[in-house]
C-alpha cells in the first residue's frame, strides 16, 4: 500500500534530531554528530547495514507497523491537542516537509510529497488544497512574510534547525535584531542552561538579556 510505504519512509526510516540536537548527550546515536560517526563508518558494515543498527537501536530492536490510516484516526479526533498544529498549517502558514522525486532529500523520493500534506488537511478538517493555498498567501500578506515589519522583536535561529529556513535572517528595520546561532538546534538557548552548553548558546542568552534590557529602558 503506497500510504503505508509513506508512512514508513516518506521522512526517512530512522529519526535524525535537526530540531532538538544536543551535543552534549551521552546515549548511544543520541545526536547528528554520533550518527554521522556510525554512518561514515565503513567498518560497521555497508550503508544499509549501518542505517539498520541505528534504526534497531532507536527502535528497541522493535519491528514498525506503518498505519497511514492510524495516522488519520490520530488527527481527525476532536480530544486530541496535536491536531492543532497541523490545523495551523492547513489555515495559516502551510510549511509542509516533503521530500519531491527531483529534490536533493535524503530520504526515500516521491513518498511524500505535497498532495501527501494536503490530504490530511482535506481529511482532518474537509480543508481542500485551494482553500489551504489562499490561507497561505492571506497570511503571508497579513503578517508580512519574510518582510514582516516589527519593532522589538529579537529574530533567533538555530544554525542547523530545519526551521531557519523560513526564519527572519535579515532585521526587516532598524527596531528589530536577528542572530544566527552556530550549530545550534531548534531554540536551543531557551533550554534551561548547563555546564556542557556551547559558548555559542551562552552568548545567544547574553545577547537577548541585553537586548531586552535597552528595549525595557526605551519609552
Amino acid at each position: 500500500d503506497r500510504k503505508n510505504q509513506e508512512a514508513f519512509a516518506g521522512n526517512g526510516v530512522v529519526y535524525i534530531p535537526a530540531q532538538d540536537n544536543d551535543p552534549s548527550c551521552d546515549t548511544a546515536y543520541c545526536n547528528i554528530e554520533k550518527i554521522c560517526d556510525l554512518m561514515t563508518d565503513e567498518d560497521a558494515g555497508t550503508p544499509i547495514e549501518r542505517l539498520a543498527t541505528l534504526a534497531a537501536a532507536q527502535s528497541g530492536s522493535q519491528c514498525s507497523n506503518p498505519d497511514y490510516q492510524a495516522s488519520v484516526d490520530f488527527y481527525t479526533k476532536s480530544s486530541n491537542p496535536s491536531r492543532l498544529w497541523l490545523y495551523q498549517t492547513c489555515t495559516e502558514w502551510g510549511f509542509y516537509q516533503t521530500c519531491e522525486r527531483d529534490s536533493d532529500c535524503p530520504y526515500t523520493r516521491g513518498l511524500h510529497r505535497l498532495n501527501s500534506d494536503l490530504s490530511l488537511c482535506k481529511e482532518a478538517f474537509d480543508i481542500d488544497p485551494l482553500s489551504v493555498e489562499f490561507n497561505v498567501k492571506y497570511a503571508n500578506v497579513l503578517y508580512g512574510g519574510l518582510n514582516t515589519q516589527t519593532t522589538r522583536i529579537f529574530y533567533l535561529n538555530g544554525q542547523i534547525d530545519p526551521w531557519h529556513s523560513l526564519g527572519i535572517i535579515e532585521a526587516p528595520n532598524a527596531q528589530a535584531r536577528t542572530l544566527m546561532v552556530p550549530g545550534a538546534s531548534h531554540h536551543f538557548w531557551t533550554h534551561p542552561s548547563a555546564d556542557t552548553d556551547r559558548p555559542a548558546i551562552r552568548a545567544a542568552r547574553e545577547a537577548i538579556w541585553t537586548q531586552v534590557k535597552v528595549w525595557l529602558k526605551e519609552p
